[in-house]
């Protein structure tokens, strides 16, 4: 299988593609750095350096003698998304591309636009790349427990049983984010 997984210089992405890998399936990764940028304008510093894509895939070729593509840029850009889903048409996305950081998301009006801009935006380009270059492609989306807040009750799996003032309604089970982050995230 030809497997797509968006922000693959990340921390769950790139274990990812060095496993789907390992199972055999073709895989190609996409990143734009959000992570590494924002880590460096807020003075962040990782506990050890940890190597780029192009540096990782290097290292993981040589050995796995597996070779991943890379592909470096930003997914709120169409041409960039047209240019990916062009060179590798996948049969499958796993779609880790968004701003990581629920406290990043709070911390001032620019970087709670940016994690609005980013979340969303990626994620509806994505959705129109499906549709338009792999239609019968599969997406994976992560999201986060945090999009379903601190109930007081057992997070349903599925489908919730509602009787209220009378009336009856079966829903999904109710998400409530409790921050801007887990509300992009829902949406």
């Amino acid at each position: 299988m030809r497997i797509l997984i968006l922000g693959g210089d990340g921390y769950l992405g790139w274990p990812t593609a060095m496993h789907l890998t390992a199972q055999g399936h073709e895989v190609a990764v996409v990143d734009n750095y959000l992570r590494r940028r924002l880590c460096t304008e807020e003075d962040v510093k990782p506990l050890f350096k940890v190597p780029d894509l192009h540096e990782r895939v290097g290292l993981w070729e040589s050995v796995s003698g597996y070779k991943v593509p890379v592909f470096i840029g930003d997914l709120m850009e169409w041409e960039f998304v047209r240019e990916v889903f062009e060179a590798f048409t996948p049969d499958a996305i796993v779609h880790y591309a968004e701003q990581p950081s629920a406290p990043y998301s709070m911390l001032n009006r620019k970087a709670a636009t940016l994690t609005l801009q980013n979340n969303l935006a990626v994620t509806a380009n994505v959705v129109f790349g499906i549709r338009e270059f792999c239609p019968k492609a599969h997406i994976v989306k992560i999201g986060t427990m945090g999009e379903y807040g601190t109930p007081n009750i057992d997070i349903e799996e599925g489908w919730l049983e509602v009787h209220h003032k009378g009336r009856h309604q079966k829903f999904l089970y109710p998400r409530q984010a409790g921050s801007l982050y887990h509300t992009t995230k829902i949406v």
